[in-house]
């Protein structure tokens, strides 16, 4: 049994896509995956010769593109949560202050395993932490956690 050219595109299609997911995500194989696709398609629908292979990748290529140009932002937001929201979901978590305490304007501390900046938060209500105390996230501004300790 010979398989189609239209049934080889739809199954690449498919086949990038399980990649994409499965995978390696964020490799950009779903714009290839929904191009191959598009052109499965566009061969089942007869509006392209099933031997004009040359057409047919340049076809691929084109609604590769316009898939890339249509999904990026939208993707993007998805994959970024809504614009503004920064690093709100670490408030609240529990950090470890390094060897050398955290004051109001340096220090460093063990977030999730990894060792961040930090500060003492204006309402901390002390104005050293000693390193090996336990605070909590109050607010992040840049790439510096801002602390108090934890009751």
């Amino acid at each position: 049994m010979e398989m189609s050219v239209t049934y080889a595109w739809l199954i690449a299609g498919v086949i990038l896509l399980a990649i994409e997911i499965f995978g390696f995500p964020g490799a950009g194989l779903l714009f290839a995956g929904l191009g191959a696709i598009t052109t499965g398609t566009v061969l089942y629908l007869d509006m392209l010769a099933a031997d004009a292979t040359g057409y047919q990748f340049i076809l691929f290529f084109i609604a590769s593109a316009i898939w890339a140009a249509i999904l990026w932002k939208p993707l993007q937001k998805l994959r970024n949560g809504k614009p503004g929201t920064g690093y709100k979901n670490m408030v609240g978590d529990t950090v470890y202050v390094g060897s050398q305490g955290v004051n109001r304007d340096s220090g460093e501390v063990t977030w999730s395993g990894t060792i961040m900046k930090a500060k003492l938060s204006e309402h901390a209500g002390v104005d050293h932490l000693e390193g090996g105390s336990i605070a909590e996230i109050v607010s992040v501004v840049g790439a510096t956690l801002i602390i108090k300790p934890k009751h």
